[in-house]
């Protein structure tokens, strides 16, 4: 990163931006400020990412996984990759392997990773299923999850006071016993559910 902006610079930006509209902020202490952790948030709006990551950037630096498809978009797409953010093609038949071992190496050296379980955006509102790759990451990394979900920003730019809510973190036990690949679906099932339950 030597001669390159803080990646804090960026989050500082979203943080801003989000404070514009009065984001209520709840639990921000339960992020871990060392040590691997996944920061695992529902998916409603385009404003999520923003809105999570500039908050969650005030704590500590992460990682972020992001569609491909941003990629395309004029300055942004390079901004981000810039920025070491992980793209994920979510085209790929089986998923994206290469995409899930980034994401595993950012763990496996002790930093901050962030996703959204979902996978993509609801069009509904409500909460989807979980893919299986934050599953995979809990398995394979060990570190422990801080449920995050946002609330109302759907309604954006057209609503006051959207609001940001994280969890305290958790830890997933692995089941020697039993197959690892049955594993990775409860573990994000388990993710969703977690998510579910802040208010």
């Amino acid at each position: 990163m030597s001669g390159k902006p803080t990646p804090n610079l960026l989050e500082f930006i979203f943080r801003v931006f989000s404070r514009c509209f009065g984001t209520k902020v709840i639990g921000l202490e339960n992020i871990p400020t060392s040590g691997p952790v996944i920061l695992a948030c529902n998916h409603v709006s385009n404003f999520d990412p923003v809105i999570m990551g500039g908050f969650a950037g005030k704590r500590r630096h992460s990682i972020y996984m992001a569609k491909k498809e941003v990629l395309s978009w004029p300055l942004f797409g390079r901004l981000l990759k810039y920025y070491g953010f992980i793209f994920v093609d979510r085209k790929r038949k089986g998923g994206d392997l290469h995409a899930l071992k980034e994401a595993l190496k950012v763990l496996k050296e002790g930093e901050s990773f962030a996703l959204f379980p979902e996978g993509t955006r609801s069009k509904t509102g409500k909460m989807g299923k979980a893919k299986a790759g934050v599953g995979f990451l809990i398995y394979h990394s060990g570190a422990p999850v801080v449920p995050i979900r946002v609330v109302d920003t759907e309604k954006l730019p057209f609503k006051w006071g959207p609001k940001v809510i994280f969890g305290k973190p958790f830890k997933i036990e692995v089941d020697e016993t039993r197959p690892v690949k049955e594993q990775f679906q409860e573990f994000a099932d388990k993710v969703m559910n977690e998510i579910k339950k802040l208010k």
